[in-house]
């Protein structure tokens, strides 16, 4: 199973790249959102996001802190205080060579996933390609929009008091 942290992280890096993208046609273009979430299939982020961009990137990134490439680095027995560090050491410590080749390392969570995670995130990727499919419109519109009102709901949270542009909470009553 995927880290929860990992899920949150990626889940709204992609939910604030579609809500940012779709607030800047509107208030560009001066349309409805329904009209700006139509205008963002044109564009060039929606293109990369339908192809899995993202997850290729988030994938790529962690395939790159696969912990097997620091086995020889210094800071494997430097003195820290920094608890990521600290779990990291004791990964290259008392990990197998072949454990450290299937562990790798998330940076911005600190959090630390195997192949088969990896694959999971593999399949999550190619769900949404399908998800964002304009064979059928409606149903991308109505993805992108539930994208734009979990990132209103993450923002209510950490920032109260922002400013949301798209007031999707508020046109849709939660």
């Amino acid at each position: 199973m995927i880290p929860i942290k990992i899920k949150e992280h990626l889940d709204s890096y992609i939910y604030q790249e579609v809500y940012v993208q779709i607030a800047v046609i509107k208030g560009k273009e001066k349309v409805s959102t329904k009209i700006a979430v139509n205008n963002y299939f044109n564009s060039n982020h929606f293109r990369d996001l339908s192809e899995g961009k993202p997850y290729y990137h988030f994938i790529d990134g962690l395939n790159d802190k696969c912990l097997i490439k620091l086995i020889d680095s210094p800071m494997k027995d430097k003195e820290t205080d920094d608890e990521v560090i600290i779990e990291l050491q004791k990964k290259l410590q008392n990990l197998s060579n072949d454990e450290l080749k299937n562990t790798f390392w998330e940076i911005e969570t600190g959090e630390f996933v195997n192949s088969d995670q990896i694959k999971e995130l593999e399949q999550e990727r190619d769900q949404m390609i399908e998800s964002l499919n304009l064979n059928n419109k409606d149903n991308v519109h109505k993805v992108l929009m539930d994208f734009c009102k979990k990132y209103e709901e993450l923002c209510i949270v950490k920032y109260p008091d922002a400013p949301l542009p798209l007031e999707i909470l508020k046109s849709t009553g939660s």
